[in-house]
């Protein structure tokens, strides 16, 4: 049994999806193995729409390949620690999701077209600029 590679989408990554080959080879990766699961915080998809219209849709379109993460108790107190830290509180929703839980026990990378902001926040990241 292969081990299963979890990744986190933030607001820019999910704003990048139409353009990016790195965030298009992604998606295209998890549409095509059962070893790639991609995860959007909801909190980063309406971030992203508010930026964007018509994310909320693309994203629906992709329901099969990108699970989203519902906000929740434990997700608020994330984003308010971080959040007097100054750390965005879409950045904030993604180190939340990232972190090991019910859904991913090993946790998961952020993949992001953004990676400066997750710099010193204890988790792992895939810059997907490279």
């Amino acid at each position: 049994m292969n081990q299963i590679e979890h990744y986190v989408l933030d607001a820019p990554t999910l704003l990048a999806m139409g353009g990016n080959k790195q965030v298009s080879g992604l998606i295209h990766a998890a549409a095509a193995s059962d070893d790639v699961r991609l995860w959007a915080p909801v909190f980063c998809l309406l971030e992203a729409e508010r930026h964007s219209e018509g994310i909320v849709d693309h994203v629906g379109l992709l329901v099969d390949v990108l699970h989203l993460v519902e906000d929740d108790y434990a997700m608020a107190v994330t984003i308010a620690e971080l959040g007097r830290g100054g750390v965005a509180h879409s950045v904030s929703a993604a180190v939340h999701a990232a972190r090991p839980n019910h859904m991913i026990p090993m946790g998961a990378l952020v993949a992001t077209v953004e990676p400066e902001p997750y710099e010193g926040l204890g988790i792992g990241v895939m810059d997907l600029n490279r």
